[in-house]
């Protein structure tokens, strides 16, 4: 899958991302932890993944090994009804970049890549099984820190797919410590960072449910997958 395309990459699915994949996310709060901050005397239980929200609209800064590229793009994700839908952001005037719009439907298996210029459209199976942008229950608590200076703080928690002190972890997940909000995604493999997403400007709920329903154009769409490049 295409870099701006892809949320989450590891763990078993396809959604490395967001596109892109891509992520990440209070004493008290959803996170359900102890009185006492993690790591300090008088913690009455370790703290435990919290629940992600299910349904929000944000930004995302993707950074691919294998490109050396940073993808921006408008993120639409719907946990519900396991769909999401990315928009590439232009920043800048980048010589010879095509930008996309990638609708990801795993209920119905389909992935569209949209080029939004011209609207030509390409349909492709996607393989892998829908993987929520979340925190998995069996998930190795790291760190509790804030990010930010003074007045602009806030609280994330940090967590890994690590299972002994003496592994190393492939994913580390930042998330907010109160309300569960993705910050950032990284995955690495032979100790290199291969995937990296951050996630900001999350607004709750889906403004236009329409976003995940592909243009006309797509009634006729190929089957081969577009280059991000102009054609040589």
């Amino acid at each position: 899958m295409p870099g701006c395309a892809c949320l989450r990459v590891a763990r078993g699915s396809v959604m490395a991302w967001l596109l892109a994949g891509l992520w990440v996310w209070g004493l008290g709060g959803l996170c359900g932890l102890g009185a006492a901050a993690p790591g300090t005397a008088g913690s009455l239980r370790a703290p435990q993944p919290c629940q992600a929200p299910q349904q929000w609209e944000g930004r995302q800064v993707l950074y691919q090994q294998s490109s050396g590229r940073n993808s921006r793009a408008l993120v639409s994700y719907d946990g519900l009804n396991q769909r999401v839908r990315v928009l590439d952001e232009r920043k800048a005037l980048i010589p010879c970049k095509r930008l996309f719009e990638y609708i990801l439907l795993y209920k119905d298996g389909v992935m569209f890549q949209i080029e939004q210029a011209t609207k030509q459209c390409s349909k492709i199976i996607l393989a892998d099984s829908w993987d929520p942008l979340d925190i998995p229950q069996n998930s190795t608590f790291e760190d509790q820190y804030s990010i930010g200076g003074p007045q602009e703080q806030i609280m994330v928690q940090e967590w890994s797919d690590r299972k002994s002190a003496r592994s190393y972890e492939t994913w580390i997940g930042i998330y907010t410590a109160k309300d569960c909000y993705p910050v950032q995604e990284t995955f690495t493999k032979n100790y290199s960072v291969i995937l990296s997403t951050r996630f900001f400007d999350i607004q709750l709920g889906i403004k236009d449910p329409s976003v995940f329903i592909p243009p006309s154009t797509c009634q006729t769409a190929q089957p081969e997958r577009m280059s991000e490049d102009c054609a040589l």
